[in-house]
């Protein structure tokens, strides 16, 4: 899996707290952090299939959260252990994101 974090411009339209490109660009995920560092997901836009936002998103483990945050902060999102942290929260949040496109894109 690629992972990279994104840096856009702060857009009104697109509120988040991190987005990361996943494989390469075609995959663009906005993730929000609450006041004790958990992260959920947003919204996840797929090339292919458009923009999915994820209404009733579960939240990440603390745990998780703490591995991926703190590998953002060190610049170093390409690991095993954050690849393994998405592919899980990906895998657990199934149903409220397009399992289709989360397949057709690996990240399950």
């Amino acid at each position: 899996m690629s992972i990279a974090v994104e840096t856009f411009p702060v857009m009104p339209t697109r509120p988040c707290s991190f987005c990361l490109s996943l494989q390469g660009g075609s995959v663009f995920a906005d993730f929000d952090t609450d006041d004790t560092g958990t992260v959920s997901i947003r919204r996840i836009s797929f090339d292919g299939y458009g923009c999915c936002h994820v209404e009733s998103a579960r939240k990440m483990s603390s745990g998780d959260s703490r591995l991926l945050l703190d590998a953002i902060a060190r610049g170093e999102v390409e690991s095993v252990q954050v690849q393994e942290v998405l592919r899980r929260y990906f895998q657990e949040s199934k149903d409220v994101i397009w399992s289709d496109a989360l397949a057709e894109h690996d990240l399950l």
